[in-house]
């Protein structure tokens, strides 16, 4: 039996999108009829163990929100903050104490799929956190300042880690407000979880699930849904 309502989304969407290059925050770019940040949403929010999504914004948008966002049901706005990880907080703290997992993803990966959800939610344990992504194919080699190949990790060892990343609402809440306290910022919850020696798994995410970086990112993603017009998104 599931364990429907237990659990609950941060969807991260307070960047800039300076690197795409557009005239207002990529994840309001429009992608095959919707808002780009609004696949995300809806995929959690379709989730049946999911029971609240909160979506973190710039501040100016969270002060005064588009009405397809703000109108929708179990959904909390919240402002962002100056780094990643602090919007990833501001978001932690608005999720309620009875929810025990709670999942979080980039607003810039659209493609997200309900079966990924949910073998990430349910690789989570009371001391490990579970973080999507994939193993890598190509030869990797590690350089020197110069260029020069200095070693060549073994690619059976290397992930590239993608979200959602999911954790017990106590274990992730306790070490971002730690991180918070001693100023440390990294580049996700996984990171700030070796941090402070929390044990993570990797959960395989065998579908597309790219992040809209550029704007061939997201032409990319929309050719990828005009051959997958019947993709689950929820």
């Amino acid at each position: 039996m599931s364990s429907s309502g237990r659990a609950w989304a941060i969807i991260v969407a307070a960047g800039r999108g300076v690197r795409f290059g557009a005239g207002a925050p990529k994840q309001f770019t429009p992608l095959g009829g919707k808002p780009l940040v609004l696949w995300s949403v809806e995929a959690f929010l379709g989730h049946e163990d999911v029971a609240g999504v909160t979506v973190v914004l710039p501040a100016e948008v969270a002060a005064e929100p588009p009405a397809w966002l703000a109108d929708l049901r179990s959904v909390t706005l919240v402002a962002g903050g100056a780094e990643r990880s602090d919007s990833v907080r501001l978001g932690l703290e608005t999720v309620p104490e009875k929810i025990d997992k709670v999942a979080i993803h980039d607003g810039a990966r659209p493609l997200i799929t309900s079966e990924a959800i949910g073998r990430v939610l349910e690789a989570v344990r009371p001391d490990r956190g579970a973080v999507g992504g994939r193993r890598v194919t190509d030869s990797l080699k590690e350089a020197n300042a110069e260029g020069v190949v200095v070693a060549a990790p073994d690619r059976e060892r290397i992930w590239r880690a993608e979200t959602p990343q999911a954790f017990t609402r106590e274990l992730i809440l306790d070490a971002h407000r730690r991180a918070a306290a001693e100023g440390f910022h990294a580049s996700d919850c996984a990171g700030i979880c070796q941090r402070y020696g929390i044990e993570v798994a990797m959960v395989e995410i065998e579908e597309p699930n790219p992040k809209v970086t550029r704007r061939e990112d997201l032409d990319w993603v929309e050719a990828w849904m005009a051959r997958s017009p019947k993709r689950d998104v929820g």
